[in-house]
């Protein structure tokens, strides 16, 4: 069995039936499939190296409380790989973080 595709979004779905269907990626399929892709994605993006080190380092410490300064930096750094649409969470909620913190620790 061959190595697996990353599916990143709608498009790559449709490239992957296509593909096993025998029809031939052409450059206008290339095209669709980004802009599918974007419109519709699947999943997170990785990590950048900044982040993974970021986040490797604070979640090694294991802090008790976040500063203002931790929450600014989880939560773009939630924002950018879930392709959430940024918010001000409550900076009181523990709730909203440990599941910021939860979902981050899975892309480490």
């Amino acid at each position: 069995m061959g190595r697996r595709k990353k599916i990143t979004g709608a498009g790559d779905i449709i490239a992957t039936i296509t593909e096993a269907i025998g029809i031939e990626e052409c450059d206008g399929c290339t095209k669709r499939k980004e802009k599918l892709n974007n419109l519709f994605p699947i999943g997170a993006l990785e990590l950048e190296d900044d982040e993974r080190e970021y986040l490797g380092t604070l979640f090694a410490s294991n802090p008790t409380e976040l500063n203002k300064e931790m929450q600014n930096k989880i939560s773009s750094i939630y924002f950018r790989c879930y392709r959430v649409k940024p918010f001000d969470p409550c900076t009181n909620c523990s709730g909203v973080w440990n599941s910021f913190i939860k979902k981050l620790k899975k892309l480490l």
